[in-house]
């Protein structure tokens, strides 16, 4: 995937209400990105956003965000995946959204978190009488939680963690904006699943055929659910290595919802800390992929990631 990338904002806390730590964020943006692994075509983003932060429950961990964003996009299909591009194509498509998002963070240790935990609701509402392109409501769950399991001596930088996350989304309405939906598999382009390639788990199953002919129409869907749990080693703020499982799922509509049924992936991971973040590896075994007739065939898929997936 190539991406460039046009930012500007503006982040500001009125000095009458500085006590209450309520910040405020106005943002431009200007970004244009090639989707080349799943062979989708390029998506440019042009639009504002204003949003404001509030303080909760007399704590400092937990925040409510208001806000609101405008964005003309295009996107423009590839040549090569011509079911896809008849399905999402746009030109100039308006999508103005209003959103809320209530979030508690009590990490320590970032961005390789030893403790704590992080929990965030988020519902935002898009076209109808808001107006633009579309009509349609996204909800979107998370939790990270972490437990300490001890460390060599008191001064060794060494830690070890358990860790188990989960996400969840939907969307009811009709939404005509692909990066709206949701789908599975990789670590790079879409909603993370390890042991599977980019936009492979699809409402309709697995897809096999993902990674040669690039992601079909049918990979989008109004409901997801993952989780991942995790052995990990915080050698120093730079290096951490674990041992995880993942599991998830996608489904056509919410009302199809069922985290009983999920495909599943294990491996072991290094990241370290970069100039462009957290960076790492992971390898990892998809138990539930399959081949073109349908019959099981397991295997391995290296990942690379960037940013901090756990």
């Amino acid at each position: 995937m190539g991406t460039d990338i046009n930012h500007f904002g503006i982040s500001f806390t009125d000095p009458a209400i500085r006590e209450s730590r309520i910040s405020g964020t106005v943002s431009v943006h200007n970004t244009r990105v090639r989707y080349t692994i799943a062979n989708l075509g390029r998506l440019r983003r042009e639009g504002a956003g204003l949003q404001f932060g509030f303080p909760i429950f007399g704590d400092n961990y937990s925040r409510l965000f208001l806000s609101y964003n405008i964005d003309q996009q295009t996107f423009t299909g590839s040549a090569a995946n011509q079911a896809f591009s008849s399905v999402y194509s746009c030109n100039s498509c308006v999508r103005s959204t209003l959103g809320a998002s209530l979030m508690r963070d009590t990490r320590v240790d970032m961005p390789f978190a030893t403790g704590g935990t992080m929990v965030q609701l988020g519902f935002s509402t898009s076209g109808g009488p808001l107006g633009g392109k579309g009509n349609f409501q996204r909800i979107d769950l998370e939790g990270r939680f972490y437990a300490p399991l001890g460390q060599p001596s008191a001064t060794s930088q060494v830690k070890f963690v358990l860790g188990l996350s989960t996400r969840s989304g939907f969307v009811f309405g009709s939404s005509p904006f692909f990066d709206q939906l949701f789908t599975l598999g990789g670590t790079q382009f879409f909603i993370p699943l390890r042991g599977y390639d980019e936009a492979s788990i699809t409402p309709f199953g697995y897809d096999p055929n993902a990674t040669g002919q690039g992601a079909s129409p049918n990979a989008f869907g109004k409901a997801f659910f993952t989780m991942t749990g995790e052995l990990g080693v915080r050698l120093s703020q730079m290096l951490y290595i674990s041992t995880f499982l993942d599991a998830g799922n996608v489904w056509r509509r919410p009302a199809e919802f069922n985290p009983t049924r999920l495909f599943r992936g294990a491996g072991v991971g290094v990241a370290i800390v970069s100039p462009l973040g957290p960076i790492g590896l992971d390898y990892a075994y998809g138990f539930d992929r399959t081949d073109v007739f349908g019959r099981p065939k397991p295997g391995w898929k290296l990942h690379f990631k960037l940013g901090n997936f756990f």
